[in-house]
């Protein structure tokens, strides 16, 4: 083959074939399966096996403590709530949760600013079928012990 730089049908076989490749990858990216890594340390015995748990001086007030207190009032159950389990949580009414909870306790008024938040706390989003479809979990996010949100 001859690569001078007087022929030019080697720089449009590489151009050519850089752009299949791309194109494949491009493809292929899109037909992936979607991953999301929902591996679970179940932490409901960790208070009774011994584990310690050091109060903060924030710990009542931060996110994961007013997020555990609404969903443990059943003023707000109709809005937010606990799957039976305990282990995760779904929301309800999306539309009562920014006018009303939302603003209340954590004092912004927008769902994406929620969601970064429950991001941020790592928490995260269940997204294949099935009854616990569209709900948040934690690990140390669990009905009737709050105690734990101080791990987070």
């Amino acid at each position: 083959m001859n690569l001078s730089c007087n022929n030019g049908e080697w720089a449009s076989a590489f151009f050519d074939s850089a752009t299949a490749a791309e194109e494949a990858a491009a493809e292929a990216e899109h037909t992936l399966p979607r991953y999301a890594d929902h591996t679970y340390h179940d932490f409901s015995t960790y208070i009774k096996d011994g584990g310690r748990i050091e109060k903060h001086k924030k710990s009542d007030r931060n996110f994961p403590a007013r997020l555990h207190a609404i969903l443990s009032d059943e003023q707000y159950s109709h809005i937010i709530a606990w799957m039976p389990h305990g282990r995760a949580w779904k929301v309800l009414n999306k539309k009562l949760l920014v006018e009303e909870v939302i603003p209340e306790f954590f004092g912004q008024s927008k769902f994406a600013s929620f969601t970064r938040q429950l991001s941020g706390w790592g928490f995260k989003r269940l997204h294949q079928t099935g009854p616990d479809v569209g709900c948040y979990y934690h690990e140390c996010f669990l009905r009737g012990h709050p105690r734990l949100t101080v791990l987070m």
